[in-house]
């Protein structure tokens, strides 16, 4: 089972705390989602099975810029659980035990907590660098370990 772990684009500046989750994805934002949207996928499409993301206009957008690239069969799917802030447990579940490809299209520092609880069983640990646009691709191995298969950023394409 592979996990793609995306932090959103660069979106709009911070503004009032209830205006969060619409702030948009600015141009260079969309620029990087394509430069690594098309960088993945030079050697063809990368096929997974859903790619979700959190309540937020940003991670929305994200999710859809890369499903433009990649063969997702289940599609883009908005889903509980995925805020900065929110419990992970039944994510980290959901990874531990599916057998289908999952794309995370998120915030931090919940991808940072994902990531470390995979990676080295403690969430507090911060296993993996993330940048906007970045796509992090963790591989669970047949004994149930994981490790990072791949890292990549728009500042290398």
């Amino acid at each position: 089972m592979k996990l793609y772990l995306s932090l959103h684009a660069e979106a709009e500046p911070l503004g009032p705390p209830e205006h969060d989750a619409a702030r948009k994805i600015v141009d260079e934002g969309y620029d990087d989602i394509k430069r690594v949207g098309e960088f993945v996928t030079t050697k063809g499409p990368l096929k997974l099975g859903t790619i979700y993301h959190s309540h937020t206009v940003r991670a929305r957008v994200t999710a859809e810029g890369f499903a433009g690239h990649f063969d997702a069969s289940g599609g883009v799917v908005e889903a509980d659980g995925l805020g900065p802030k929110d419990d992970l447990t039944d994510w980290i579940e959901k990874f531990r035990t599916s057998d289908e490809d999952i794309m995370i299209c998120g915030h931090r520092p919940n991808l940072q907590r994902i990531a470390a609880t995979l990676l080295t069983g403690d969430p507090t640990d911060d296993p993996v660098l993330y940048t906007r646009a970045g796509i992090a691709c963790l591989e669970r191995n047949d004994d149930g370990g994981w490790g990072v298969a791949w890292m990549v950023n728009p500042a290398m394409v």
